[in-house]
């Protein structure tokens, strides 16, 4: 009686173990507050769907610094194993003093190993002969196939035109495991997973068993930035 009263125990652990760590890809809509040293400076939104045979994941950013407005908007279409297709960025810049703006659109389109990019006036087209992908949901989908076990290593190099026109760069994810984060006036158990991105920046990515992103906190320029989820 007592080894079955131990082994249901264990049975209910393990099924509590389980159901904290994603067992797909989420789609839908988040919002959230963007803190630059614990100030709300601004919002952001993303987004990942399914439409047709790909994923379109959208991503808005607001930041208010003073005068300064700046609005930022990322757009990834890729398949649905993960082959890059379109990314679109615009960033455009407001000085509310001057009532000034400036936009910055970049647009590239992918045919295989073969890239077409539109920055402005600019227009090229060049070939990667090594693989990438797309800032999307690869990284998500590999750490799912490994059920996202403490320890687990991704790399891959992806496309980011605002970093290098034409050549990939490394991005590595790793797994750290659940901890304690306080989101707002809540405690919450997450999901860690440390993102490193060559010549960019780092940084600690929190999401529920979900899937979903509750806080991120990127450390750059002595600042420190954090995206946390909002209702």
């Amino acid at each position: 009686m007592k080894f079955r009263s131990v082994l249901l125990i264990f049975l209910i652990i393990t099924s509590i173990s389980c159901s904290s760590k994603p067992d797909q890809i989420p789609q839908g809509t988040w919002n959230y507050d963007l803190l630059v040293n614990g100030v709300k400076a601004g919002r952001a939104v993303s987004s990942n769907t399914l439409e047709g045979d790909n994923y379109v994941i959208r991503s808005e950013m607001y930041l208010n610094m003073g005068s300064i407005e700046n609005k930022s908007v990322q757009t990834v279409i890729e398949t649905k194993d993960f082959k890059p297709v379109k990314l679109e960025v615009l960033n455009t810049v407001t000085d509310t003093t001057g009532v000034s703006s400036q936009d910055i659109n970049k647009t590239a389109t992918f045919n295989g190993k073969e890239v077409t990019l539109i920055a402005g006036d600019y227009k090229s087209r060049f070939t990667i002969n090594d693989p990438f992908v797309l800032d999307g949901n690869y990284f998500f989908s590999e750490l799912l196939k490994n059920n996202f076990e403490e320890g687990v290593i991704i790399k891959s190099h992806i496309y980011e035109p605002s970093v290098e026109i034409d050549t990939p760069i490394l991005v590595i994810v790793e797994v750290k495991g659940m901890e304690t984060v306080q989101i707002g006036n809540k405690s919450m158990k997450l999901l860690h997973i440390k993102q490193r991105i060559e010549k960019l920046k780092s940084m600690d990515i929190y999401m529920n068993e979900k899937g979903i992103t509750e806080k991120i906190v990127i450390k750059m320029l002595n600042n420190v930035f954090e995206l946390v989820r909002v209702e």
